[in-house]
């Protein structure tokens, strides 16, 4: 698979280096004259071909092999040039993955709208992540309001677990604890007494707030986080 980054500050370095093992044959196009000569020696090491040109113009693009590129990843800092990267190849040279870093969220319905294949916004994924805390600690709160004691709890099965690879029928939880839902892979699912536990697992559990160190203790040997 051919992958062209465009941009090499920090963002694009990082993902290069990334992507390397994989054996892709990469392509990292970056403006700046110094910044190039600064990772060159490294990149060309790991096998990754490092070229000095604007990845918002045609030439530039040809001179990277774009013809033959399988994904364009923009990251550049600026919004604007890595939309205009990304329509470049996929509108004017026809790749047929983009993808686009976008420094402001405001701009995630634009790219989108305009044929960005992946939109990442770092910015956006933060906000989501205190959404959530935030959410869950508003369950917390209510049912501290209404039935007292009650606690969510979010843990993830450590390998060293006495937990991991036992089904949860089996599982030797403290009195009361309720699995609500089990995350693997990317998805969510209720469990029965049959469900196999794994190390990695996240799991959901409602319990008694005096039995939460013991909770995490059995399943998350180096800790979990509140939900």
């Amino acid at each position: 698979m051919t992958i062209i980054i465009v941009g090499g500050g920090k963002v694009g370095y990082y993902l290069a280096k990334t992507l390397a093992p994989d054996k892709h044959r990469l392509v990292l196009l970056e403006s700046d004259q110094a910044q190039c000569n600064k990772i060159a020696g490294e990149l060309s090491e790991l096998g990754i071909d490092l070229m000095l040109g604007d990845g918002t113009q045609v030439r530039a693009l040809r001179d990277a092999g774009i013809d033959h590129a399988d994904i364009l990843i923009a990251v550049t800092g600026y919004d604007q040039n890595n939309l205009v990267a990304c329509q470049l190849a996929k509108n004017y040279f026809g790749v047929p993955r983009t993808i686009a870093r976008v420094n402001n969220p405001k701009n995630i319905g634009v790219f989108r709208r305009l044929g960005v294949d992946s939109v990442v916004s770092s910015t956006a994924y933060i906000a989501d992540i205190i959404e959530q805390e935030v959410d869950w600690a508003g369950i917390n709160r209510l049912l501290s309001q209404k039935v007292g004691m009650l606690r969510v709890k979010d843990l993830i099965v450590d390998e060293a677990s006495e937990a991991a690879g036992k089904t949860v029928s089996n599982l030797a939880l403290p009195k009361g604890t309720v699995i609500i839902s089990v995350i693997r892979d990317k998805e969510a699912f209720i469990p029965d007494g049959q469900t196999r536990i794994q190390a990695g697992d996240s799991v959901i559990a409602m319990t008694h707030e005096d039995n939460l160190p013991a909770l995490t203790a059995y399943l998350a040997t180096n800790g979990g986080g509140d939900v």
